[in-house]
């Protein structure tokens, strides 16, 4: 028989201790009970008591109305695309999915109040299920096509993070405090909406466009891949291939970029990175793609490119600023400014403590951008 506090959510214990990286055995040494009181407590056989309670709240700086929700059931897990699959450690991506897995219930709660983008990603219903039969020929012409449908030209894209947000993207930037994971990406079922997560620790503009670059190819040509496919090395870094290939065409279009290039050197390069916006290094890769440099010159570039130390730090990365993602924070600052919800309203009817919504959308509800995409406020359809 459960004791202790009645309505006791187990499953919101172990998301709220996996969203800060502890252990039952850590957790269990904070609270000052053994590592099995935990583990009863998240599988649901026991409730803390009221100081155990009170100290839960403390440390994993949660309000007592999140332990007592229930995760929404609804969400499907799908397949969510890791950057460093391979690399990131267990608690990494476990940290990381409980975090996006808040994020949408931020959405499903905005989404009773905030109109949200429509979704216009190209949907190409002729792909193949298995990547071995997705030629780079392909996803070079596919990231062309969604420039199309993007209404992007041939030309730089200024901000690409807007120009997925204006497409109906949902795009976080988290502190996830782990050097091997970059970035996730996932399409939410049943939302139908793409989700892209990049770790704000990573502070280099153009690595961060490549990140989120990537990740769009990852919707895009990847939708409907099964998870396991994931889980077999050989395809992982095949996937992974096309991804970056996407990205990459997805910046830099073949015909533009070499009509920019004066010379295939280490300085025509760093000359074009203000430009476009993108990497030095990325720009060799690309140049490898294409079929401009032989192996030779590739290989030559590249230790130039070390011996100038640019794989530490490349010109220009302390200039070019980080893009930041503006729909989410806009439309909580929206709900407050409109007077629909207060904030303590929304941490109420959210589950989320106001220092968490914050977190996760890693920036202070006081700071938005003063061009956020358009908002609409919908009927509203419950009292608040």
């Amino acid at each position: 028989m459960r004791s202790g506090v009645p309505g006791f959510n187990g499953e919101r214990l172990r998301q709220a201790r996996e969203a800060i990286g502890l252990s039952q055995t850590s957790l269990a040494d904070l609270l000052g009970v053994s590592k099995q009181a935990v583990s009863q407590y998240e599988k649901g056989a026991d409730s803390p008591g009221t100081d155990v309670f009170d100290r839960l709240r403390q440390i994993l700086q949660h309000e007592a109305h999140f332990f007592l929700r229930r995760p929404v059931a609804s969400f499907d897990k799908g397949t969510c695309f890791y950057r460093s699959m391979a690399a990131a450690t267990k608690g990494a991506r476990a940290k990381a999915e409980v975090w996006q897995l808040w994020v949408r219930e931020l959405v499903l709660y905005l989404s009773e109040y905030v109109e949200l983008p429509k979704v216009t990603f190209p949907l190409f219903d002729d792909l193949p299920q298995d990547p071995n039969r997705l030629g780079m020929e392909r996803v070079e012409s596919l990231a062309g096509e969604a420039r199309q449908v993007w209404r992007l030209g041939d030309g730089p894209i200024p901000n690409l993070t807007y120009v997925a947000e204006a497409n109906g993207a949902i795009i976080v930037r988290h502190v996830l405090d782990a050097d091997t994971l970059d970035a996730l990406s996932l399409w939410m079922v049943p939302e139908q909406i793409p989700l892209v997560v990049l770790n704000a620790d990573k502070r280099v503009a153009v690595r961060s466009r490549l990140d989120l670059a990537h990740e769009l190819g990852h919707m895009i040509l990847h939708r409907h891949l099964p998870e396991e496919y994931l889980r077999r090395s050989e395809l992982f870094r095949l996937v992974e291939d096309q991804a970056f290939r996407f990205g990459a065409a997805l910046l830099l279009p073949a015909h533009s970029f070499l009509e920019d290039l004066y010379s295939v050197s280490l300085d025509g390069l760093r000359a074009l990175k203000s430009k476009w916006k993108v990497s030095i290094a990325m720009m060799i890769e690309r140049l490898k793609h294409l079929e401009i440099i032989s192996d030779e010159q590739h290989r030559r570039l590249r230790i130039n490119y070390s011996t100038r130390q640019w794989n530490r730090e490349e010109p220009l990365d302390r200039e070019i600023e980080v893009e930041q993602p503006t729909f989410l924070i806009g439309a909580f600052r929206l709900l407050v400014d409109e007077r629909i919800q207060t904030p303590d309203q929304i941490s109420v009817n959210s589950g989320f403590s106001s220092g968490w919504v914050q977190r996760l959308l890693n920036v202070s509800l006081g700071t938005v951008s003063p061009n956020p995409p358009a908002l609409k406020v919908v009927e509203l359809k419950k009292q608040a």
